[in-house]
């Protein structure tokens, strides 16, 4: 499976478990991209584990900056 360098945008809906581009249908992988550098805003993308197609659904998490946690 070779990963898709593009994020493609897409609305989850009621239930996003299966992959709109090659059926897969027993949910994601997910990865982590900084929002900006410097940040400590990342974007979740979820990565079919099939076809290696990658979606961004509008999620977003904030590091927890406590001592010794976080870049």
């Amino acid at each position: 499976m070779a990963l898709s360098p593009e994020i493609r945008r897409s609305d989850p809906g009621d239930d996003f478990h299966r992959c709109p581009n090659c059926g897969y249908s027993r949910g994601f992988h997910c990865s982590f991209a900084r929002a900006a550098e410097e940040s400590a805003l990342y974007r979740i993308i979820l990565i079919s584990p099939e076809c290696g197609t990658r979606f961004g659904i509008g999620w977003s998490a904030a590091l927890d900056r406590q001592e010794g946690v976080g870049p």
